[in-house]
């Protein structure tokens, strides 16, 4: 009996170190989750979905397709590490998330929705939502297409990420800079010390080439394009910023101030 009572306490000793219950939801210690509800009623038959998220120096991708997209919302889940060596999560930290409508057959995007957002809770569930709503400064509002012929494509484009207002900062250390177009990721570590110094006007610039065709389809003129970077020396405010807009124009360098006071 003494066994017994010693091993259940032990268990719950261990299970309470490993998970963090809130009201309604728990995650596991140092994890926290993006959960995405994408409204998919507008959709025509959809049969495939690839949703990506970025947040904390770490991208996420899944699929969705059959049973996941017979009502007329969608929902998944991202988990990502609350700390790792760049940075630690903390509350308003900003993130995206984007959802792509694909042809079943040719894998080609049809649609997509995208939103940035912040942390409301970095040890545990962060709800968003997907394909509804206006079109406002942080989100896409409904699915829409890109059109667009031959001549509105873009190939070997390069992201251009800048990082401002970091000549004060002490200690500045290493730096993620994270690039997103059509679902596909491109990021660097740099230094950023290094690269401030080198600088002229005090802005680092961090060129991110995209020189693989998307696997949803060629990247065109009216895409939608991330720029994050992610590090603890960005803070006291955030540890990730990110901003984005639609590529408006053919040419091959797009700029994003992801950073700056």
């Amino acid at each position: 009996m003494l066994f017994s009572l010693f091993f259940v306490s032990v268990t719950l000793v261990l299970f309470s170190s490993s998970v963090i219950v809130f009201p309604n939801q728990a995650v596991a210690a140092g994890k926290f989750t993006i959960d995405p509800k994408i409204n998919i009623k507008k959709l025509n038959n959809p049969q495939k979905l690839k949703v990506v998220a970025y947040s904390n120096g770490e991208n996420k991708t899944k699929y969705l397709t059959g049973n996941d997209l017979n009502s007329n919302t969608a929902t998944v889940s991202f988990q990502f590490n609350q700390k790792n060596k760049l940075v630690t999560a903390v509350h308003s930290d900003e993130y995206f998330v984007c959802a792509y409508d694909l042809n079943a057959q040719t894998n080609e995007m049809i649609s997509y929705s995208c939103i940035e957002g912040n942390l409301e809770n970095p040890s545990g569930k962060n709800p968003v939502n997907i394909g509804s709503g206006p079109v406002v400064t942080l989100s896409t509002g409904p699915f829409k297409p890109v059109n667009g012929g031959q001549n509105d494509i873009i190939k070997n484009p390069t992201i251009m990420v800048w990082i401002k207002d970091l000549a004060g900062k002490k200690d500045l250390k290493d730096i993620k800079a994270v690039a997103m177009i059509k679902g596909e990721f491109r990021s660097k570590i740099i230094d950023a010390r290094k690269m401030l110094e080198k600088s002229k006007d005090n802005i680092i610039k961090v060129p991110l080439l995209f020189d693989k065709e998307p696997e949803i389809g060629p990247i065109k003129k009216g895409d939608f394009v991330f720029g994050c970077v992610s590090a603890n020396v960005l803070k006291p405010v955030e540890g990730t910023e990110c901003e984005h807009r639609v590529i408006d124009h053919t040419g091959h360098i797009y700029n994003l101030v992801a950073r700056h006071d």
